[in-house]
């Protein structure tokens, strides 16, 4: 991400209101393109085709809703090995390999999700509802849309063409909301949801228009995907475990505490589901204030070190380690002032937004205690960083272990107890608990990094 962020730089240094209009857009859409778009098109379809979902509104919000989870609960672990391949590849100038590896990906990822997404819609039982069968058929498109859209994400920020990129997302999304508002006449919920896979399915193959304009794919190759899984056996369990703790909570009250779609396996739980959504809104501004300040600075700091490690004298390496070091806890330090900030604005106003966008009907005590879990997920997101960086992973898989077990444990007992007050806490916790030992193993091991790489490069 440090790529983009150099870029980004370079337009806000150009001054004026424009430019930094255009960092944010631009920004938004790398660090949380879909899952935006996918918010306010939810908002908006819900607001202005009400009328085309008829009763049957809920199918058609599951069906994006559990794309979305289960596309990074079955395939999230698997794209922090494909990040690292890519890479590599692109640290060796292998452009053309880069390309090729997205489309053997995308091949994998169609034909395991294909499968996935056709075992689910059989297991519906919803001949209630009208053209249930396109229904089905277009959850099963749109599935796999949105785990090819993750895998193009990873391009996203090696590419330049940032408001290119913003026109594709925002006309991606007004096909979506047309395509839902025509189709879904016609055909009803299975219309509408087909209309949303359109709309997504053009944003999946522009960018791949822009991708290979400049990673023009050549022969494509399986086996060293493969053989990076088992190298980085510990990145691929850390991503893993990483969004099974993100989504945990969710799973858990759903199925404990929700309400059930008739014959389906789909369960929503708006109570919760509403407040995290929003919440989660608030990350992306911290995002981008550390992919264009905190994670260029520490990667600077970083680049240095790595190159005193073959050239200079143990003094100087030292001096350049502890500088890295400095730059880390400047960076935490500095990204935890600035999103404990919006934080506490948010929970400030967590009152006015609900009664000015929801009429007073969110849950505001559970928006306030999830805001507070956004934030200490965001700061162990930006410590896994450091630790992938540091090629840390075991550490980071202890990390998210420690996330996803408190995380689970917790929800199961808030939601066997009905402790409907404490709606959140335990993705609070998760986060404080893995935060607080991933920031610990980062800051001791540091200390030790050019023994450590020494080692390692030596074996």
């Amino acid at each position: 991400m440090a790529g983009i962020g150099f870029e980004l730089q370079k337009v806000l240094k150009q001054g004026g209101i424009g430019s930094f209009f255009k960092v944010i857009l631009a920004g938004s859409m790398v660090v949380a393109g879909p899952w935006i778009l996918t918010i306010l098109g939810i908002f908006f379809i819900g607001k202005f085709a009400e009328s085309e979902l008829a009763q049957f509104y809920k199918l058609f919000t599951a069906a994006i809703v559990y794309s979305y989870a289960f596309s990074l609960i079955f395939f999230g672990g698997t794209h922090y090995i494909f990040t690292r391949y890519i890479a590599d590849l692109i640290y060796e100038d292998k452009n053309r390999e880069a390309g090729s590896a997205l489309i053997a990906f995308s091949l994998i990822v169609t034909l395991v999700a294909g499968v996935i997404g056709t075992l689910s819609v059989i297991s519906l039982h919803i001949s209630y509802m009208p053209y249930n069968l396109l229904y089905k058929i277009s959850a099963v498109v749109l599935f796999i849309v949105i785990n090819i859209t993750w895998l193009l994400m990873i391009f996203i920020s090696l590419l330049k063409r940032f408001m290119a990129i913003f026109i594709l997302y925002v006309t991606g999304m007004a096909i979506s909301f047309v395509a839902v508002k025509v189709l879904g006449h016609s055909f009803m919920t299975g219309g509408a949801l087909l209309g949303y896979a359109l709309g997504q399915t053009f944003i999946v193959f522009s960018l791949f228009f822009l991708v290979f304009k400049e990673y023009k794919p050549g022969k494509l190759v399986f086996a060293d995907f493969f053989r990076y899984t088992g190298r980085f056996k510990y990145l691929l369990l850390s991503g893993i475990l990483y969004y099974w703790g993100m989504w945990v909570d969710k799973i858990v009250f759903r199925s404990m505490l929700g309400t059930g779609i008739q014959g389906t396996f789909f369960r929503l739980f708006d109570r919760y589901d509403i407040p995290v959504y929003l919440a989660n809104l608030t990350i992306i501004p911290g995002m981008i204030y550390y992919i264009i300040v905190t994670e260029i600075d520490f990667y600077l700091h970083l680049k240095e070190f790595l190159q005193g490690l073959h050239n200079s004298m143990y003094r100087h390496i030292q001096q350049k380690k502890y500088a890295m070091l400095n730059s880390i806890k400047t960076g935490l330090r500095e990204q935890g002032f600035f999103q404990g900030i919006l934080t506490a604005v948010f929970i400030l106003l967590s009152a006015n937004i609900s009664r000015l966008l929801f009429n007073g009907t969110l849950d505001v005590p559970t928006l306030q205690i999830v805001l507070g879990g956004v934030f200490f997920h965001f700061m162990l997101l930006t410590l896994l960083i450091y630790l992938f960086y540091l090629e840390l992973y075991v550490y980071a898989f202890y990390a998210s272990a420690v996330f996803f077990g408190v995380n689970l444990v917790l929800s199961i007992l808030i939601a066997y107890y009905r402790l409907y007050n404490l709606l959140g806490l335990s993705y609070l916790a998760g986060g404080v608990f893995a935060s607080v030992l991933a920031l610990v193993l980062l800051m001791g091991s540091a200390r030790y990094a050019d023994k450590i790489l020494y080692v390692r490069n030596s074996t």
